[in-house]
């Protein structure tokens, strides 16, 4: 009998770790393209400044995080919603989705950014003008939002 109030805590932790929101590092967050792509991130993303993440290859913005994770593959072409923001393609998640997730189109090794609906609908797309640096630091690889 002494053991079941373990085995009850240790469900109670592993439910909490499956809902965690923590986001998860990309299979190619080492790349290089990644380090240098990261390097040319600003201090702010929607008026947010910086906030720890320990996560490789992601960074974040503001509380709720705003976090934009590299080292994705490049997306293959797609009939998704397609956004050109200051002359980069970006395809759209689930717009309705908490967070709205917009994943950078036309690059190999690309960036995928996960805004918190709290920031407003309208207000997320912001978040890619002001990555823009960090978009055009990724390699290309022909493909564009047309």
């Amino acid at each position: 009998m002494h053991r079941r109030p373990h085995l009850i805590l240790l469900a109670a932790a592993l439910a909490l770790v499956s809902c965690s929101s923590a986001p998860q590092p990309a299979a190619r967050a080492a790349d290089p393209a990644c380090t240098h792509a990261l390097a040319a991130a600003p201090a702010t993303v929607l008026g947010k400044a910086r906030s720890p993440l320990d996560v490789p290859g992601a960074l974040a913005w503001g509380d709720p995080q705003i976090v934009l994770r590299c080292g994705l593959p490049g997306l293959e072409p797609t009939t998704s919603t397609c956004l050109v923001v200051d002359g980069q393609g970006w395809v759209v998640g689930d717009p309705d989705a908490d967070p709205v997730v917009f994943t950078l189109y036309g690059h190999d090794p690309t960036v995928d950014v996960s805004v918190p609906a709290s920031y407003g609908r309208t207000s997320a797309p912001g978040a890619l003008v002001d990555l823009a640096p960090v978009a055009r630091a990724l390699p290309a690889n022909g493909r564009d939002c047309s």
